[in-house]
């Protein structure tokens, strides 16, 4: 990327079980425009045990809600019913396009996209009653980049120099180094780069955890008008860009945008650069429509309704359907990893909802259809909404043979997807080519083919290279030829992950191939990957589930997962490190004009399919089931988990 992207950005969390239960949400609109497909309900309706009570089945415990740590799917889902930011997502639309308005009342941008005014709403407060104004915006979104966990990620390259952090360890708001030494604190800018970053990070950490926005010099440094983040008024902030970005109404969207009370930070810990804070992992002090009640770690967590949410006090032309105040009091999520669990506690409607979001593990396509014959059950299968979930088989070009484009394009044409996708997938899941989600803007926009199943071709070609071949039958190509040691890595919490690399070791063997298979849990995969890729043991072959951090597919499909800067862990898994694309891809998300964009996506599209850095499996249907009797639950990705707020009873 550019000099202010982090090589160490993370990548979105791989799914750990890629099934077809990813969602447990019923949509209302939707349904009716045909989008919606596949829905089963047998005849017995029965309805809630408690009216005031929801309960929810999901399969992935938190580990941190604090907007600035938090970042997995199930912490997603918490932090969007806790936190609120700017913006938000429609939930109820069928499309990932509409944004809310929430925190803020209006916005506008310059022409080239790089300073974005924001108006606050002034009747905003916390669940404490504490009221909220520009001077807590600023606080959060230079604690979340000060904290350098992996909420900064998000503003990387936009609002701090991820590169510069890297180098000197330390994560600062782009501008405050000037803006501290216009404010008195003198021979900043006389020190080298590492020491003003650490300088500026201590002082900034100071202000925060100590934090008094009625102090004449905070108030000066926080109207500076060259840095990240201006208080330009009580109810106004504006965002300077390092970059030109059109999405960025995206980024303020994701809940690492989520504001917290800064009288509560400071009560609990501060704020320290390059540290969490662990007490707000699991204790919240939001804007949102629920709070956390309580966290029973790994087993079960309670949000209660905000008794302080304000929308309640806003007239109708002030609101929208995404600050809805909440119909039910009570949100219990349970946490289980056995699906037999959870399609008892549906069976026996204990659980309302099961699953989990969009993005989490869940159910199986053989337990969708287990209960889709279930009395009283509903199951939805999305054929028609946008993959954003996919899975597809990483390979390590860093080296040998994955290195060798032929060898590559050898395995592409080895695979017989629509095999692999009806024998495991079934109706759950679709075709696709890489890297762009199926569904959203930029997808395959030449419309290039999944690549063809010939294995003849693909023998012809290992032929050519010298490669030693044996098959079944005993006939060897290139007896004197290049012996490989191949393997299959894949997690075993993920039954589909198993079954493809067994059905792919067999289509390996036809061209002559001997592929071993090589389970991993998810803690050994994620360490293997975040080696360099010409390590020994780096995965040569890995399947991975993707989906980006946030609604951009160019920049959070297609750059992540192909610039060579985030090799790895950080997104590119096959460490596919090629010239042209990196060049193109180096500015990219940055590009405003459309039609320059989509001929440079295309471009990029071009060379990594003829290239095969990854062979791509297949895309997944959201789907889900859950009680009839539960109604106002959406799907949209744009919102990464269920929205509580909206979820009523109909008996």
């Amino acid at each position: 990327m550019t000099e202010e992207s982090s090589k160490n950005a993370p990548k979105r969390r791989r799914v750990t079980a890629i099934v077809l239960g990813i969602v447990v949400i019923i949509i209302v609109a939707g349904i009716a425009a045909g989008i919606y497909e596949h829905q089963k309900t047998s005849s017995k309706v029965i309805g809630p045990a408690n009216k005031s009570q929801l309960t929810v089945v999901e399969n992935e415990p938190i580990n941190s809600i604090d907007p600035a740590s938090g970042f997995y799917a199930g912490e997603d889902e918490v932090m969007s019913n806790v936190y609120q930011g700017m913006v938000m997502y429609n939930v109820t639309t069928n499309n990932a396009t509409t944004i809310e308005p929430i925190i803020a009342s209006s916005w506008t941008h310059n022409s080239n996209y790089t300073v974005w005014n924001f108006n606050l709403r002034n009747s905003v407060t916390f669940e404490n009653g504490n009221d909220y104004n520009a001077s807590d915006a600023w606080f959060n979104f230079y604690r979340t980049i000060l904290m350098n966990q992996v909420g900064a990620f998000y503003f990387n390259g936009f609002l701090y120099n991820g590169t510069l952090a890297f180098e000197t360890g330390y994560s600062v708001p782009q501008g405050l180094v000037q803006d501290f030494e216009a404010n008195g604190y003198a021979n900043l800018t006389s020190q080298n780069t590492s020491q003003q970053q650490k300088s500026a990070a201590f002082i900034l950490a100071n202000i925060l955890s100590n934090f008094n926005p009625n102090n004449s010099t905070t108030e000066s440094i926080m109207k500076y008008p060259n840095q990240a983040v201006v208080v330009t008024g009580e109810y106004s902030i504006q965002f300077n860009l390092l970059h030109p970005y059109s999405e960025f109404l995206s980024v303020l969207s994701v809940p690492g945008a989520g504001q917290v009370d800064p009288s509560f930070v400071d009560s609990n810990g501060g704020v320290v650069p390059n540290s969490e804070n662990t007490y707000l992992n699991t204790h919240s002090m939001g804007t949102g429509p629920y709070y956390v009640e309580s966290y029973i770690t790994g087993e079960t967590l309670t949000l209660q309704a905000n008794p302080n949410y304000w929308p309640k006090n806003l007239p109708a032309s002030q609101t929208n359907v995404m600050l809805t105040v909440p119909h039910i009091p009570t949100i219990i999520i349970e946490y289980t990893t056995q699906q037999s669990a959870m399609i008892s506690d549906l069976q026996s409607n204990t659980a309302a909802l099961v699953g989990g979001p969009p993005t989490l593990p869940a159910l199986s396509p053989s337990s969708m259809e287990t209960l889709s014959k279930m009395p009283g059950i509903k199951t939805v299968n999305l054929v028609n909404s946008p993959k954003f979930v996919f899975l597809m088989a990483a390979l390590d070009t860093a080296k040998y043979p994955y290195n060798e484009t032929n060898f590559r394009l050898a395995l592409a044409h080895a695979v017989n997807y629509s095999e692999l996708i009806s024998s495991i997938m079934g109706a759950y899941g679709s075709g696709m080519v890489g890297p762009i989600s199926p569904g959203y803007a930029y997808y395959n926009p030449d419309n290039l083919p999944m690549y063809s199943y010939d294995p003849s071709y693909s023998i012809s070609i290992l032929k050519n290279m010298g490669i030693y071949l044996k098959f079944s039958n005993g006939t060897v190509i290139n007896p004197g030829g290049t012996q490989l040691s191949l393997q299959i890595s894949y997690v075993t919490s993920d039954q589909t992950q198993i079954d493809a690399a067994q059905e792919m070791q067999q289509m390996f063997s036809e061209i002559g191939l001997s592929f071993t298979l090589n389970p991993l849990t998810v803690q050994s995969e994620e360490s293997l990957i975040s080696q360099p890729g010409n390590a020994s043991s780096y995965p040569g072959m890995l399947l991975w589930d993707w989906y980006p951090s946030w609604l951009d597919p160019v920049y959070q499909d297609m750059v992540v997962q192909l610039n060579s800067y985030y090799s790895g862990i950080s997104g590119d898994v096959s460490n596919f490190n090629n010239a042209t694309v990196n060049n193109i891809t180096n500015y990219l998300p940055y590009i405003t004009n459309d039609t320059l964009k989509m001929q440079l996506v295309k471009e990029v599209y071009n060379i990594t399919y003829a290239q095969a850095p990854d062979l791509w499996l297949w895309g997944i249907n959201p789907v889900w089931a859950q009680q009839p009797y539960l109604q106002g639950v959406y799907f949209n990705t744009g919102v990464l988990g269920f929205y509580f707020p909206l979820m009523y009873y109909s008996t």
